[in-house]
């Protein structure tokens, strides 16, 4: 009998974080079958990380360059035989069944193509999990946006990262979810073609949630489930390479489709950004987004 779920965790020096994963997965899931996968992106840590699935009983695929995370993905998901497909990061961890609701959830929604859970920080606050697609309103209204961390109830702020969805008592249809954790169904991922390779790492999430609405298919945050997320556990160690990633994956979001004239002042404004953010990483103004919440949530 197949697998209800193959989850395919993308892994890149983070087997001291893949332990956690897959620990907890197992303990948290005694009756869904789950098939785990672990695609590892050209690792320096592999003899660590062959143990690791070893010992939890996960399939792994060993790739020979960083291929980038929707790569890494689209090559696991021709290996998956589950029913239903999940991406996962590695700085995760599960303390309830949360996978179960997950694919209880698509059994019981034929029109939808993806589902994320409620992500929470190691303290149990909600974590922004979902998103708008982008537009001008939202422009300086991310997570990481200035305005966002001065002034918590920013509207335009809480707008985009979709703010009282944690409350809901019900699914929530959305633009885009977050990467972190994510289940699709089979016929959505094929009728889309996975995720688009030419996005390394960053804005993959919004592209390919972009794409399964435009071809009919439901977005959607389930709050009832959730998960715990180490947020940057993998960032934090790699950050200003992927501060950099992500503005390069944003501008080719942004100028995808554009005319010329468009893309050439989309990326003299990336450009310009990227000036600026290196600038701030020369005189130590950056900090790392969780330590900033933590702050907020305290006063």
């Amino acid at each position: 009998m197949s697998p209800d779920l193959t989850i395919v965790f993308i892994n890149y020096n983070s087997a001291r974080l893949l332990v956690r994963a897959l620990a907890t997965l197992r303990d948290a899931e005694p009756r869904l079958r789950v098939e785990t996968l672990v695609v590892d992106n050209g690792s320096r840590d592999r003899g660590d990380l062959v143990e690791v699935c070893r010992r939890h009983g996960a399939r792994l695929l060993l790739l020979g360059r960083n291929a980038g995370y929707g790569a890494a993905f689209n090559r696991g998901y021709r290996h998956a035989t589950g029913r239903y497909v999940a991406v996962a990061n590695p700085d995760v961890a599960f303390s309830t069944p949360a996978m179960t609701g997950l694919v209880a959830f698509m059994d019981e929604h034929p029109d939808a193509g993806a589902v994320s859970p409620q992500l929470e920080y190691p303290d149990g606050t909600p974590q922004p999990s979902a998103r708008r697609l982008p537009r001008l309103r939202y422009l300086l209204a991310g997570r990481r946006s200035p305005l966002a961390r001065i002034l918590p109830r920013y509207a335009p702020a809480r707008d985009f990262l979709y703010a009282d969805a944690h409350l809901a008592k019900e699914p929530v249809p959305v633009e885009a979810v977050i990467g972190t954790l994510v289940t699709f169904r089979r016929a959505a991922l094929d009728q889309v073609s996975g995720f688009d390779e030419r996005f390394f790492m960053y804005a993959e999430d919004m592209d390919i949630c972009r794409r399964l609405g435009q071809s009919g298919w439901g977005v959607y945050l389930d709050p009832r489930v959730t998960v715990e997320h180490f947020y940057g556990g993998v960032r934090r160690r790699f950050q200003q390479f992927g501060d950099y990633q992500r503005l390069k994956a944003l501008m080719r979001y942004f100028t995808n489709g554009r005319a010329w004239p468009g893309r050439l002042a989309l990326r003299f404004a990336f450009a310009a950004y990227l000036v600026i953010s290196e600038a701030g990483w020369f005189v130590g103004l950056r900090e790392f987004e969780y330590s900033w919440q933590s702050a907020v949530r305290r006063a």
